[in-house]
């Protein structure tokens, strides 16, 4: 057959694969290797089946042809061990049986194609061309997929995909984040423990339970916040999640992108808006927030609640005497007297000018009372830089059922004038 452009148009597969050719009858495979050689990017004979079962181990080829009736080892027998090997590689029988049995055999043993002898030429490469590109379709298909899991990989965002709600991949920069070096190692419990939380949930980042809290919906974020491991510098890690669903594959995307610095940013801005600029404790905004939250919770768990209003005795008068900025320093350090004394969980602000309010959530009266009268007398004996001593005076009132913020502090707020009006350094309750 000439080795015409047609021709290896028509058999161009073959110029990229490497062919093994067993026979045992010489001329037979010098013919056959004389053809096939035209074609073939590389070809290799072999004598008999044991030679050929042989050059296959060491030299792998991409296709088998052999004879059927050979000494040593015929043709089933080596198809059969090349199967047993790679079951990929295509093996095709030379063959002159026709009987069932031999197809029957062939068929068991996955035989991809045989050709009677005497050996058309066409017959054999439009076989052989046939089974080279599919193997070089399913060889570039596994190497696109290796590609894009290279791809997903080294993706700097963490990517997650479910079949059937079953999370079936998890990239690798995920898997490090985890602590896992697998997705099976990481189902089987094997993770650095870090804890995740979901708009609000939190969970075990290593149980992908979590990720059927994750909708899909057009335009649906949630955020995540990833644990830090016990001596990981930094803050916790923050994630925008999205998902994206293929109905038709029953597949499940989720893709994390982290937003940390963002999220630091926003943290920061946010505590600088509501914290007060001069004391470093919180502002107007900060205390009339925590304020609401915390009566909210209050009310709907009926729990105690109080807040504490003082403000500086004779302020005005430090203010004429020393200036404008001893009076900043004296609210600073007073400021940093009181929030030095306050219980574990209230919050002292900075409720304007020399005004301060603490709100102390679980406080009883007595609480409240006792607290307030603490408070004073650390006042009124420490030594203030520049001004010597000082003294507050303090109202505080206890939230009642349904009462809204503002008439709480209302009430706190007469208390504090009861206080100035009957001598100042002292406390009363409304």
């Amino acid at each position: 057959m000439p080795r015409n452009s047609a021709s290896m148009q028509k058999y161009r597969a073959l110029s990229r694969l490497h062919i093994l050719v067993v026979e045992d009858d010489f001329l037979a495979r010098e013919q056959m290797g004389l053809m096939l050689s035209r074609f073939a990017g590389r070809l290799t004979t072999a004598v008999d089946g044991a030679d050929g079962l042989e050059r296959f181990k060491y030299e792998r080829p991409d296709i088998v042809v052999t004879d059927i009736s050979m000494p040593r080892m015929d043709g089933l027998d080596l198809a059969e061990a090349v199967k047993a090997m790679d079951k990929a590689t295509p093996v095709v029988l030379v063959t002159a049986h026709s009987d069932t049995a031999f197809f029957l055999r062939s068929i068991a043993i996955g035989v991809d194609g045989y050709v009677v002898k005497p050996v058309e030429a066409e017959s054999l490469l439009g076989l052989l061309a046939r089974l080279g590109k599919g193997l070089l379709e399913t060889r570039a298909a596994a190497s696109r997929a290796q590609l894009f899991q290279f791809t997903l990989d080294i993706n700097p965002n963490f990517i997650l995909t479910c079949d059937a709600g079953e999370v079936d991949y998890v990239n690798r920069t995920f898997l490090d984040f985890l602590g896992a070096p697998s997705l099976v190692a990481l189902k089987a419990g094997e993770h650095a423990g870090r804890t995740l939380e979901i708009d609000g949930r939190l969970h075990e980042a290593g149980d992908l339970a979590w990720t059927a809290q994750i909708g899909a919906r057009a335009g649906v974020t949630h955020q995540a916040v990833f644990s830090r491991l016990p001596g990981e510098k930094g803050q916790p890690r923050t994630f925008l999640v999205s998902a994206a669903e293929f109905p038709e594959l029953e597949r499940r995307v989720l893709t994390f992108t982290d937003i940390t610095p963002l999220a630091e940013e926003r943290r920061a801005l946010l505590m600088r808006a509501a914290t007060d600029a001069l004391t470093g404790i919180a502002n107007r905004a900060g205390l009339d927030e925590f304020l609401e939250k915390t009566l909210h919770h209050a009310h709907t768990e009926q729990t105690p609640l109080s807040v504490i209003l003082f403000d500086i005795d004779h302020f005005k008068v430090i203010n004429d005497t020393y200036g404008h900025q001893a009076g900043d320093a004296v609210l600073a350090e007073l400021a940093r007297l009181v929030g030095s004394h306050v219980r574990v969980g209230d919050l002292l602000g900075r409720y304007g000018g020399e005004e301060f309010l603490l709100v102390a959530p679980g406080a009883e009266h007595d609480v409240a009372l006792q607290l307030a009268e603490r408070l004073r007398a650390v006042v009124e004996e420490h030594v203030f830089p520049a001004t010597g001593r000082l003294t507050c005076s303090f109202g505080l009132a206890r939230a009642r059922s349904g009462e809204s913020a503002a008439a709480l502090v209302g009430r706190a707020d007469e208390a504090l004038y009861r206080a100035k009006a009957s001598g100042r350094n002292r406390v009363a309750a409304g």
